[in-house]
């Protein structure tokens, strides 16, 4: 997992453009009650006050092709619980074995705009929270 999860990083890493004197833009977040989100130099980590369960990162890359995406995710191993294609968003929510036990994740790819926006949950989000992200994620909105 941690490969994907590299490699998935690099993808995301690898955004080499620049910022364009364009009209003020940006992403909308909507979070549910009692979230917060923290501007880091990769993106944005976002969870309940005091703990960081959902990562986005920005690129201008292409929305990956679905089913090289979830094939991805199946190579690695894990148990696909629940998996959602549409023209703007892929993602899949799956169970992976972390610290001797299986827990939740989540995975998803977000187009909004002229951003694509990567959302993970770290290892410390419990399953109510993994089906949030979830929903952040496809949420996600570019204004401006």
């Amino acid at each position: 997992m941690r490969s994907l999860l590299a490699a998935l990083f690099v993808l995301v890493s690898c955004d080499d453009t620049k910022p364009s004197a364009e009209a003020r833009s940006s992403l909308r977040v909507p979070l549910p009650d009692g979230w917060r989100a923290a501007a880091t130099q990769t993106g944005l980590q976002v969870g309940p006050s005091g703990r960081v369960v959902l990562q986005l990162e920005s690129t201008t890359k292409p929305l990956p092709d679905a089913a090289a995406f979830l094939h991805a995710l199946e190579v690695e191993g894990v148990e696909i619980l629940q998996k959602e294609s549409v023209d703007t968003f892929v993602g899949a929510r799956y169970s992976v074995m972390g610290e001797g036990a299986k827990r939740d994740a989540f995975l998803g790819v977000r187009q909004t705009g002229p951003r694509t926006i990567w959302c993970s949950t770290t290892s410390s989000a419990k399953s109510d929270e993994v089906e949030a992200a979830m929903t952040v994620c496809r949420s996600l909105s570019w204004e401006g």
